[in-house]
Order: C-alpha cells, then sequence, then structure tokens
C-alpha cells in the first residue's frame, strides 16, 4: 500500500491510496472524494490517506475483506498499530509502542467515519462504527462545572473502542530561551519569523499563508485570510481562522526591515515569508524550509522548539496576565470556547505555589508561630 500523490486539474495538491501494482483502492478513493467536496483541508486528506493506509495494510496481513470487518477486527487492529512487530517470529524484549495513544486513537476514528460513510452511501448492511460509539448526557455524573446553566449541557460522545491517553502538557519556552532562539537566527526573515510566532501566537499555516497587504502598519494590525490552498501548500485550519491580530509596533518595524532587504519588484510571489537562497529564492516559503529551519536553530541552541510551541507559549502567557477566555479565543482563531479553556485557561506551577504561599498562614495551627 501506498499514498500517491498528484496534482488536479485545478492545480491543486490531492491524495489517493493504491495497492501494490499501483491501482487506486476504490473505497478509500470514494471516502477522500467525499470528504474532499465536504470541504476538507488538504492536510486533512493526506492524514486520512495515511491512516487508511495502515488499516488496508493490517487487512492485508490478515486477509480480510474490508466489508467483512468486525468489532473484533477493529479491536486486534488498535492491538496492532500499538505493536505492528507483534507477529514477527523474534521480537525485542522491550518492545516499545510504535504511535503515541492520541495517534492510534485518531487512526480508529478515521476508519470509523469510513465505515459510517460506507453505511450511509449504501455500501454495507453492518454499522460496525454506529456498535461503538455511544452518547453519555451527563458524563461526570453528579459533577456540575462553573459553565452549568451557561453553556449548552450537550450529550457527550464516548468510544467503547479507545487507548486511555495521558493528560497533555502544554508544552512552552522561557522568555530567556525565545530570547537565545532569536539570537541564533542569521538573518532578518528567520528573525522576523520567529518574533512573528512569539508574539502573535499564529499558526505556521496561517504564516505562510500571510501576505503583504495583510499588514497593516499605521494600525499595527494583521489580517488573517482565507484564499483556500495556496502555491506553498499553505492553508486556513478552520472557519474561525480568519480574524485580526493586534501587534506591536516593534513588530511592524521588523516587517519593514525584512520585507526591505528581501521583497523587490523582481520576486514573484506575494507572500510574506520567501525562500531568500538558491535557485528558487523570492518563491513562496513552505513546510519543509520551516522545517529545516527549527532543525537548524535546535542544533545550534540546544533548545527544543517548534512553531507551535511559540503558539501556547504566547497565549499561556496572556492567559496569565489576565486575559478573558474570550478574548483568548478570539486571538487563538479557535471555533469553540472548550478549546480555548481545556487549554490555556489554567494556572502553572509556578502560579499554584505562589498562590499557596500567599495563603499559608491559614493553616498554621495555634502555637506553631511562638515555636518558630
Amino acid at each position: 500500500m501506498q499514498v500517491v500523490t498528484v496534482e488536479t486539474s485545478a492545480g491543486q495538491t490531492r491524495y489517493y491510496l493504491a495497492n501494490d501494482d499501483g491501482i487506486p483502492v476504490d473505497p478509500v478513493l470514494q471516502y477522500l472524494r467525499f470528504r474532499d467536496n465536504g470541504g476538507a483541508a488538504r492536510n486533512t486528506l493526506r492524514l486520512t490517506c495515511i491512516f487508511m493506509k495502515h488499516f488496508f495494510t493490517y487487512l492485508e496481513k490478515r486477509e480480510l475483506r474490508w466489508q467483512a470487518v468486525t468489532i473484533d477486527d477493529l479491536a486486534d487492529f488498535l492491538a496492532w498499530l500499538k505493536y505492528p512487530r507483534i507477529d514477527e517470529k523474534v521480537i525485542p524484549l522491550n518492545l516499545e509502542p510504535k504511535y503515541r495513544a492520541e495517534t492510534i486513537n485518531a487512526i480508529l476514528d478515521t476508519v470509523l467515519a469510513f465505515y459510517h460513510y460506507q453505511y450511509l452511501r449504501g455500501g454495507l448492511d453492518n454499522n460496525v462504527s454506529e456498535k461503538l460509539v455511544t452518547f453519555i448526557k451527563n458524563p461526570h455524573g453528579a459533577y456540575r462545572s462553573f459553565l452549568d446553566g451557561i453553556a449548552d449541557r450537550r450529550r457527550e460522545k464516548r468510544y467503547l473502542l479507545r487507548l486511555p491517553t495521558p493528560k497533555r502538557v502544554l508544552r512552552t519556552v522561557t522568555k530567556e530561551e525565545v530570547e537565545a532562539v532569536m539570537k541564533a537566527c542569521v538573518n532578518v526573515r528567520d528573525y522576523f519569523l520567529m518574533y512573528l510566532l512569539f508574539e502573535t501566537g499564529m499558526r505556521i499555516g496561517e504564516a505562510l499563508s500571510l501576505w503583504l497587504e495583510d499588514f497593516d502598519i499605521s494600525e499595527c494590525r494583521i489580517r488573517i485570510v482565507d484564499r483556500g490552498e495556496m502555491e506553498n501548500l499553505a492553508e486556513i485550519k478552520t472557519v474561525s481562522s480568519p480574524r485580526t491580530i493586534d501587534c506591536t509596533y516593534d513588530l511592524m518595524e521588523v516587517f519593514t526591515e525584512y520585507i526591505c532587504y528581501f521583497h523587490t519588484e523582481s520576486t514573484p510571489t506575494n507572500h510574506v515569508f520567501v525562500k531568500i537562497q538558491g535557485k528558487n529564492a523570492g518563491k513562496a516559503m513552505n513546510y519543509t524550509d520551516v522545517d529545516n529551519l527549527f532543525r537548524q536553530i535546535r542544533r545550534k541552541t540546544g533548545i527544543y522548539i517548534t512553531p507551535h510551541m511559540f503558539r501556547h507559549t504566547s497565549l499561556s502567557m496572556l492567559s496569565s496576565a489576565g486575559w478573558e477566555p474570550e478574548l483568548l479565543r478570539k486571538r487563538a482563531g479557535h471555533k469553540n470556547i472548550y478549546t480555548t479553556l481545556n487549554t490555556y485557561v489554567h494556572p502553572s506551577e509556578d502560579e499554584v505555589t505562589a498562590a499557596f504561599k500567599e495563603a499559608a498562614d491559614r493553616f498554621r495551627l495555634p502555637g506553631k508561630e511562638a515555636e518558630e
């Protein structure tokens, strides 16, 4: 099984799953076309194709027909994803899971969505996906959150076949580490990119989608506009992503310096971030360029940093500064306020320690002050 990349007549990059003979896997092709017509992002289509490749590879190894899969087969698929080498005659003693639990759950979600689609279009008599999903009206029992009565109480979807996932720790960097990363930049383009991600908290895809006219220097504002799939494959993630972000005059000064150096009349693109070396100099910067840049920065500084860690750092700092959740949601470009609340509205360990020290006197017992 292999994922094949193609370019459509409209110039868009798309993907399909092919077997070992190069023949497209028809049921997966149908599902990808359905998701594409429904407006799924290019990267979503790519991940869907990769996830379905895992599933059809498993079916080949087990000699199963996709139409005849049962819930027991899906449970075995989940175990196979965790330990693909378990079928080998000789396996290492310290066998480690190949994928994280979050990734395995995402793959299984994609497979279940595929089966639900095939059932709805009449390609299956048995909706295996429906058997593994249940809805709970009050998943927390008698507990009521502080939003109870304000936010809609919707039924929560629960999957009967799912790996437990550890609570995700938000990875951020300190301001000193940010300064070290920016000092390691060898040109004003890289410096500006780091500065932009840190101050605005925008996604890397949003940064690569920026055009020159999106910057309002006089008002110190940046517009994020959904222009669809772009030449560098950058794209806006959600319908809530288009927005206006306020920034500092210092950032605008660096922007002005950057475009004076690297944007000339001969530059063939309107994208803000462009390649600055080699035969493709002047063309729009892409995800591979960003990945290579961050690899160089990590090697040079010894600091583990990714574009999304800048986003987490920026929004966490605003939350600690007392920003209201709705303001954070708007700046982050989140569709759902719960995403913002669950990700950024929480105290750090240092804030918990500081708060306890302020309240520590309440726990002093009589006579303890004299002993001290």
